[in-house]
């Protein structure tokens, strides 16, 4: 099982073309079953691929004496396989925006980039799995996300590789097995109290027992056929964006004479891909906003009219929309 595990791990990285020769890896490890499986396995992969490796520790102290356990755990693991370890410390910050699991995850990425960086590093690997993917496509579906929504986990993105993607969490308990190592359990995991706790433990179970045992797996098929059409989808509103959207200093322009040739789904996706390159992200952007939108840009009233979406104007001047950000 052992072999046979690396081996997928070793397709599957040859196949998102994820690692190259030589290559230095930054590794998140939390102490639990993903990341320690994930560690051990590109520990064994060293010398095949001449990495090199950096694992990076973050203590979050949300649960008292238990994470300073996972932190003294993760140290023996490094100490035993005589990897390199830091461990960070996280400390809340005096001004709370965001809830605590965008907060930590922020926070998370931001000190892997930081290290990666300072140690000129290629790669950044976290431990997502099959599993997350699962829980995350449900999650967006129950909001009623679009296709962006549904794409979920992509394997690679920058610096970012996630090379577990392919991996059931049976699978990786089975690899640590084999190979007698043990791993810390968060016992917060067990509780159904959120929402994607809810979804990994009783949703996915329910359909696996009633529906389909290989759900989690078809769901992951799901994400890559989703992710595939949206990289297609994109390529076109890009091509579209560079055609009708010009910048005139901090300003974003956008033609709309030629509003009535395309579908509504590509000037929402165009309406969004403004709004982002304004904002730096999409939070708080609703489909209300994108039709409120496409209600002035529709009107036929010659005076100027004017919206506001947070921080972002929209001002419609005769065949034009200027899209400008509010210091």
């Amino acid at each position: 099982m052992s072999k046979n595990f690396l081996k997928k791990l070793q397709n599957y990285i040859f196949q998102e073309k994820l690692l190259a020769q030589g290559d230095s890896v930054v590794i998140g490890i939390s102490g639990g079953s993903d990341s320690i499986g994930l560690a051990l396995a590109l520990n064994e992969l060293r010398s095949k691929y001449d990495l090199k490796l950096q694992l990076v520790h973050i203590n979050y102290h949300q649960r008292g004496e238990d994470s300073n356990q996972d932190e003294q755990f993760v140290q023996n693991f490094a100490d035993k396989n005589k990897l390199s370890l830091r461990v960070l410390q996280y400390e809340e910050a005096t001004i709370i925006t965001g809830n605590l699991e965008e907060r930590l995850r922020d926070f998370r990425y931001q000190q892997f980039e930081a290290i990666r960086q300072e140690l000129k590093f290629d790669k950044i690997a976290v431990a997502h799995i099959q599993d997350d993917q699962a829980e995350t496509l449900l999650m967006n579906l129950l909001r009623g996300s679009g296709l962006q929504g549904l794409t979920g986990i992509k394997v690679q993105r920058d610096f970012l590789i996630r090379p577990f993607l392919i991996f059931s969490k049976d699978e990786i308990k089975n690899f640590l097995k084999e190979n007698q190592q043990k791993f810390c359990l968060d016992k917060t995991n067990l509780k159904a109290d959120f929402t994607r706790n809810s979804i990994r433990l009783e949703l996915i179970p329910f359909l696996e027992e009633k529906y389909n045992p290989k759900i989690k797996e078809n769901l992951g098929k799901l994400a890559v056929n989703l992710q595939t059409e949206n990289e297609i989808n994109q390529f076109f509103i890009d091509k579209i964006y560079l055609d009708l959207v010009r910048e005139e200093g901090n300003q974003l322009v956008l033609d709309i004479s030629k509003f009535d040739k395309f579908l509504i789904g590509v000037w929402k996706r165009l309406f969004r891909k403004i709004i982002f390159n304004l904002k730096g992200d999409l939070k708080n952007i609703s489909n209300n906003n994108f039709q409120e939108f496409k209600k002035i840009v529709d009107s036929e009233k010659s005076k100027t009219q004017t919206m506001q979406i947070g921080k972002i104007v929209l001002k419609k001047n005769e065949d034009c929309v200027i899209f400008s950000k509010v210091q």
